[in-house]
């Protein structure tokens, strides 16, 4: 049995608007992983078109395809001012790894681009259950090495280079940084990371006994599909050291990092986790928990307050970890 807190009580008034306009939108059942990969993306495609529409205005973007593990994808850059030279944003887009591509995560990427002023950079990274651990990693270093390396071609300062990502997109934002010091050999030019409710390794915890509805895909059995379709045969998440990243070295050349959570998220207590472990290894850091929303709340800016608050407050992190 299960005991799972009122959500309905304890979510905000905007909140519940979102979640009657996102079922009006897509169907009470938008978020269902029992639809299958393919019906899952079709429904996520569909309710993430309305939340994406307006904000702000860029003063280029530019679609281009880059050659990885699996073939060709797609990378978005987006430049908020005309410049010789921008820092860069990373962004990895969440969706468990199943759904989710610069598209549905467009209006986040333009509004941090404005806030910050950077270039944002958003990887359309292959899809799992198509794709698996650890590629769509290596696709986000091979993004990141490049700019590293090539930056000047594309107007971005290579030495300046941070990440970005909301839930799945927090994972790999993590997982793709310690990829890079472990794997390639470097992450010195990673500044920063903007990590929106992540998971990072922990198996059980309050925050997962107490929440997670059919209403907002964050379920247990939710959660254990999305990682099926991503880790393949690894037994647990404990046997991939950029999964159970809490039991990764947390200290190594490690840059400050901005950790948001939902206060009704299962995933909350790996945000507060996360927090704790770099407190105690004296890494810069910012945790912030945002009452009364769910999961996924930073797309919802149109409705949603504490969206577009989450995304100020990542930005004036990201410029004072420059000062």
């Amino acid at each position: 049995m299960e005991n799972k807190v009122d959500a309905h009580a304890l979510m905000n008034d905007q909140m519940k608007a979102v979640l009657a306009k996102s079922a009006e939108l897509a169907g009470s059942d938008a978020f269902a992983t029992d639809a299958g990969f393919e019906g899952m993306r079709e429904n996520y495609t569909k309710e993430r078109k309305f939340w994406n529409e307006g904000g702000p205005v860029m003063a280029k973007t530019v679609d281009e395809m880059f050659d990885g593990p699996m073939g060709e994808f797609k990378v978005r850059f987006y430049y908020p001012v005309e410049a010789e030279k921008l820092p860069a944003i990373v962004f990895i887009h969440g969706g468990g790894f199943v759904v989710g591509n610069p598209d549905t995560h467009d209006r986040v990427c333009r509004i941090l681009a404005e806030k910050t002023g950077a270039a944002v950079v958003s990887v359309d990274y292959h899809l799992s259950p198509e794709s698996k651990y650890p590629t769509n990693i290596k696709e986000c270093a091979l993004v990141a090495k490049y700019l590293h390396e090539h930056g000047e071609e594309k107007g971005i300062d290579g030495e300046d280079i941070s990440f970005a990502g909301d839930s799945g997109g927090a994972v790999l934002s993590m997982a793709t940084n310690l990829w890079l010091r472990d794997e390639e050999g470097d992450n010195s030019y990673v500044k920063s990371l903007l990590l929106y409710y992540g998971f990072y390794g922990l198996m059980d915890s309050p925050s997962r006994r107490l929440f997670g509805w059919e209403f907002d895909g964050m379920r247990k059995e939710d959660l254990v599909y999305y990682n099926q379709c991503w880790l393949n045969d690894l037994a647990t998440e404990s046997e991939a050291p950029y999964v159970d990243m809490l039991s990764n070295d947390l200290k190594t050349s490690m840059a400050p990092c901005y950790i948001a959570a939902a206060g009704l998220d299962p995933l909350r207590d790996d945000s507060a986790c996360l927090s704790a472990v770099l407190d105690s290894n004296g890494i810069d850091n910012e945790f912030e928990v945002f009452e009364g929303v769910l999961h996924a709340f930073v797309h919802y800016s149109r409705m949603l307050d504490e969206a577009g608050i989450c995304i100020e407050h990542s930005a004036e992190f990201w410029k004072n970890r420059r000062a």
